[in-house]
């Protein structure tokens, strides 16, 4: 999941830095995004969108790679530490 979320925020920046913010930009991120988790065996289906929201949105530009970080990162980070709190709770309490 982490290698996914990285990677897909790289390349939706790459793809913007190439191509500017456009249909071309975003349909290149996203067929990359999807062939890179292929390649890699770390298919993670909500990484793809993260291309999507760096190309359409215009307030994260200034990030450039710093975007793969967050929410890229970060966002995996949480997702670990909730996975974590969830299954922590489901073998100490009885619900």
């Amino acid at each position: 999941m982490f290698m996914a979320q990285i990677g897909c925020a790289a390349i939706g920046v790459l793809a913007f830095s190439i191509f500017g913010a456009g249909w071309l930009a975003r349909s290149t991120a996203l067929a990359a995004s999807i062939a890179f988790m292929i390649y890699t065996g770390a298919t993670h289906p909500p990484a793809a969108s993260l291309p999507l929201l760096f190309i359409d949105g215009a307030k994260l530009h200034h990030l450039n790679f710093w975007y793969a970080m967050f929410p890229g990162a970060t966002g995996c980070i949480l997702l670990c530490l909730i996975q974590e709190m969830v299954l922590y709770l489901k073998d100490n309490f009885k619900f």
